[in-house]
């Protein structure tokens, strides 16, 4: 049978309790035996001790108020003896129902004979007095004399009586020492019997409290050890086997079940922890080649910003040099008027690829649109220089001013392609458009050579080289401006590229601190051991 706690308890504690009852059972059945002893002696022993002593001392005041009574024959006296032997007469009626022993018996009949004995002296003595005080003075004499000879015959009925009485007195006071002595004898027995089995009780209670203390404690024991192991960091017991199904069995599957829970929160913690170690690690690098990244960007920027200047100087030096063709330009204008003409054309061809390149500005990036402009316009340039230069050498004396102002604007040109060349080789990775840039602007140089071929008159070229040269002064502004914006645009472009440094730096440092509290988190985990 299994039972919990408190059925063992239970258990004990009425195993004890029945042991306690079963030992007040037996005090109880001793006291009420010996209470039976001790009445029986007191009403019987002690009763018959003390009604034979008062029957002697009945008989004894009777043969004290016989002699009395023979020396003043007082009647008074010899009522007082005969009520004296009455007295004890009836003590001695008392006591022969509650002998028991026949030597008892015996002695009391012994007794009651010497009291008749000393009843018939005395009563004859009585008589013998009553007689004489009546009679004449001879029967007097007579009466006297038989007086004499009756108490002389009778001389040892007194000491007879109370030898009689003394010994059947004292043989009841032996009785009652006697059942006194085994009264006493017997409730030491049952005194020490007591003792003993109180002992035996308080050993078997302590006994069976030790067997259910053990019961209760030894798994409770085997928990408290593996608590203790846990505490310890120890892991690595198989938990605790106990057969019981009592709250201490239970208490045992739940720390199993909490042992292994333990174990699975340990495990996962430290792979969790390794993992978190491993991506800490993983950022912090790619934080460090982010901000190295950024820090290179801020780098190519601050060099895109650079040329950016160079390239808003010359394009302002270039609108100069720009509005000086123009006037001379105008000043040779009056004599070659039929250049001017086939300029037009040249114009017009210049339109449609000023129109390309406009498309080209509203589908790629405002960097890239200037570089092409700035390369559209240097290419331009160094055609309508030579095409100036060709006309002017034709013209002779008069282009030759023009020819020295068309070298300038080339040489202008060649350093601004130069410059926009840079600019371009910078931003490579954003000119995915370029090439149909080039090649529209291949078609205008076609279409400008084309257009040189059927020039007839220098006037017409001349006019289309103002109306070009002050419109590449305008585009030049633009492009002077768009500079500047550029310019606005790549420092805050660079201002961000610092932040981005500077965030990652931030976020480097925090998860080199991550990757630290991974390793303590693992240092933790690592105190536990699991297997």
């Amino acid at each position: 049978m299994r039972l919990n706690i408190m059925g063992k308890l239970m258990l004990g504690f009425g195993a004890v309790l029945l042991l306690m009852l079963g030992t007040c059972l037996f005090l109880i059945m001793q006291m009420r035996s010996m209470n039976n002893d001790f009445t029986g002696l007191i009403k019987l022993k002690a009763y018959a001790y003390g009604e034979s002593n008062d029957a002697l001392a009945h008989y004894n005041a009777a043969a004290a108020y016989l002699r009395q009574y023979i020396l003043t024959r007082d009647e008074d006296l010899a009522s007082r003896y005969q009520q004296s032997v009455k007295d004890g007469d009836d003590g001695l009626e008392k006591v022969a129902p509650l002998l028991e022993r026949a030597e008892a018996k015996d002695l009391l009949q012994k007794f009651q004979a010497q009291a008749a004995d000393f009843k018939q002296y005395g009563d004859q003595v009585i008589s013998l007095i009553k007689a004489s005080k009546s009679a004449s003075e001879a029967d007097r004499v007579k009466i006297e004399e038989q007086l004499a000879q009756h108490h002389q015959s009778h001389s040892g009925v007194v000491r007879n009586l109370t030898g009689a009485g003394t010994a059947f007195a004292d043989f009841e006071k032996q009785v009652l020492d006697d059942g006194a002595g085994r009264t006493a004898s017997r409730a030491n027995r049952a005194i020490a019997i007591s003792i003993i089995l109180v002992a035996v009780t308080i050993v078997l209670g302590l006994l069976v409290a030790f067997i259910i203390a053990r019961m209760i404690t030894a798994p409770i024991r085997l928990v408290d050890a593996g608590a203790a192991k846990i505490a310890a960091g120890d892991l690595s017991g198989e938990g605790i086997d106990l057969k019981t199904k009592d709250e201490t069995g239970r208490l045992a599957e739940s720390f199993n079940t909490m042992l292994h829970n333990l174990k699975e929160i340990v495990r996962h913690l430290q792979e969790k922890s390794d993992t978190l170690a491993s991506s800490a690690s993983e950022l912090s690098a790619s934080a460090q080649n982010v901000s190295a990244g950024a820090s290179e960007t801020a780098s190519t920027i601050s060099q895109v910003a650079g040329t950016v200047e160079q390239v808003t100087g010359n394009a302002s030096h270039i609108a100069g040099m720009a509005e000086q063709a123009a006037v001379h330009a105008r000043e040779g204008s009056e004599g070659i008027r039929n250049i001017r003409m086939q300029m037009d054309a040249i114009q017009q061809a210049a339109a449609g690829t000023g129109e390309v390149i406009r498309n080209l500005y509203e589908t790629t990036s405002r960097i890239t649109q200037i570089v092409e402009l700035i390369t559209h316009i240097t290419d331009q340039t160094n055609l309508l220089a030579l095409n100036a230069a060709i006309e002017a050498a034709r013209a002779g004396e008069h282009g030759r001013g023009f020819a020295v102002v068309a070298e300038e604007v080339r040489q202008l040109a060649e350093q601004s392609a130069g410059a926009a060349k840079e600019i371009y080789a910078l931003i490579t990775t954003i000119q995915q458009e370029s090439q149909k840039a080039v090649q529209s602007m291949e078609m205008s140089v076609a279409r400008v050579e084309n257009g040189v071929q059927v020039v007839e008159e220098v006037g017409l070229t001349f006019e289309r080289i103002i109306e070009a040269v002050q419109k590449l002064a305008g585009e030049i502004r633009e492009v002077a401006a768009a500079a500047e914006e550029m310019s606005s645009a790549v420092q805050n472009v660079a201002a961000a590229a610092e932040e981005q440094t500077a965030a990652m730096e931030e976020v480097s440092s925090t998860t080199q601190n991550l990757a630290g509290l991974a390793g303590e988190l693992d240092t933790l985990a690592g105190h536990f051991k699991l297997a």
